[in-house]
């Protein structure tokens, strides 16, 4: 059965699918089950080595993604698993960008004006994803968005990530979750989705 015919025979067709919100607080807990951090802390590793979990965070990455982005980029090697995940989704190229600070270099294809959203899974501070910018910057593409899975800066500081990223590079910071669980962010009838087992 395709989607027309689902959406066709399906009495009340939006209940035929979860909803964006629903999708977004299943995938959280799921990422919250694997990586737990009892100490504030989000074990990055386990929740890239999930398919299903790389699978949708991909899917809701891409909705962030801005119309008209050339290429990914991300660091390595922490970056290589989603990143490899949202290129497979959308068909969009990556390249990598090695190192640290005044080391860091951007390797692979890519090339002066292109359109680059730098991916960091996860982001503790500002800094997680500034040697990604600037390696990206210095190779002459054009940056306009961070996106990540995970932020684990709120409370690191009196500035956001969101805000020391636009203020130094005018580059847009987008999370999916916080790294600590926020259960009154959904809804009632959302937080049956998210179980905290």
């Amino acid at each position: 059965m395709n989607l027309a015919q689902v959406l066709r025979t399906a009495p009340d067709a939006p209940s035929a699918f979860q909803s964006a919100r629903q999708r977004s607080a299943e995938l959280y807990a799921d990422i919250l089950a694997v990586a737990p951090g009892g100490d504030g802390r989000v074990d990055i590793e386990a929740v890239q080595s999930r398919p299903s979990i790389l699978r949708r965070t991909a899917a809701l990455l891409s909705e962030a993604l801005p119309p008209g982005t050339d290429r990914l980029v991300c660091a390595t090697p922490d970056g290589i698993a989603v990143t490899t995940a949202l290129a497979l989704h959308t068909g969009l190229p990556f390249a990598t960008v090695t190192g640290a600070g005044d080391d860091a270099r951007l390797t692979g294809e890519a090339h002066a004006g292109e359109h680059a959203v730098v991916v960091v899974p996860l982001v503790g501070a500002a800094q997680d994803a500034a040697a990604v910018v600037r390696g990206a910057l210095d190779a002459g593409m054009r940056v306009s968005h961070v996106l990540s899975v995970l932020d684990t800066s709120s409370g690191s500081g009196d500035r956001s990530v969101a805000d020391v990223l636009q203020e130094q590079y005018e580059v847009r910071f987008h999370a999916l979750f916080p790294a600590l669980p926020t259960f009154s962010a959904f809804s009632t009838t959302d937080k049956k989705e998210v179980d905290p087992r």
